[in-house]
């Protein structure tokens, strides 16, 4: 008798039949199953979870000087999302951007498909063979990683996924470090983050509306530093973001007032 291939569930992706294979939506909806997403309920702007009053305690929602637009998210981080992304930057795991990519692919498949990009970017990383890890070693470019992915999944070219070299828009130097701080931590991360970005060839940006991915978003900041340079050196008309992960907020208080 002819065993049956086995679909393993997320996050036991790496032993499943589809892990290199058939349509991304497949991957997005196994892992929904594990997945805390945003609902109805979520900040409109930014996808965080919003207090009784319905307010969302993130200052960036209401800044006048927010350069982002709207910010989603596929999950929340937390469970089994949160244990998978900290094993690929942190934990070696690489071949987690497999899957990775594979989610952000079916992501924009089910949610952009009326609302085409004309580029996805990534968050950018400084991988020079100088500076060190959060965990030691050489930095990897991971949220490229996940890009390139997407894109080879991506097999009719549909999606508009920023692979080339160098990058719409690359990180100059390392920063410090923004995973896991606090609200004014962040803040002060994304005011160096924008001095150390820079866009090669606003030809690529000029007038048009782009996706920024990263993996996690706390506050925005970092997405936020990341359009104001594609909007300023960039030209680019529009800027949104998505993330894997939508993070606790950890802000002064944390609850809105």
């Amino acid at each position: 008798m002819t065993e049956l291939p086995t679909m393993t569930g997320f996050p036991h992706c790496h032993g499943c039949v589809k892990f290199r294979s058939g349509p991304a939506a497949g991957c997005l909806a196994c892992a929904s199953r594990q997945l805390s997403q945003p609902g109805p309920g979520a900040c409109a702007a930014c996808s965080q979870l919003t207090g009784d009053q319905g307010r969302c305690p993130n200052e960036l929602c209401r800044s006048p000087r927010r350069r982002i637009g709207t910010i989603h998210a596929i999950g929340y981080q937390a469970g089994a999302l949160r244990r998978v992304i900290r094993s690929y930057k942190y934990g070696g795991t690489r071949s987690w951007s497999v899957v990775l990519g594979r989610l952000v692919l079916a992501w924009f498949e089910e949610n952009m498909a009326c609302d085409l990009p004309d580029l996805i970017v990534a968050n950018p990383t400084f991988t020079s063979s100088g500076c060190q890890s959060d965990v030691g070693g050489p930095p990897f470019a991971h949220t490229e990683a996940v890009l390139r992915a997407a894109a080879a999944a991506d097999v009719p070219g549909r999606w508009p996924f920023d692979i080339g070299i160098p990058a719409a828009i690359v990180k100059t130097r390392p920063t410090l470090r923004s995973a896991d701080g606090q609200a004014w931590s962040k803040r002060a991360s994304g005011i160096e983050l924008r001095d150390a970005v820079r866009v090669p060839d606003r030809r690529r940006t000029r007038g048009k509306f782009i996706v920024v991915y990263d993996d996690i978003c706390t506050t925005g900041t970092q997405l936020d530093a990341i359009a104001a340079c594609l909007l300023d050196e960039g030209d680019a008309a529009r800027v949104e973001g998505v993330v894997l992960a939508r993070a606790p907020w950890r802000g002064a208080g944390d609850q809105p007032r």
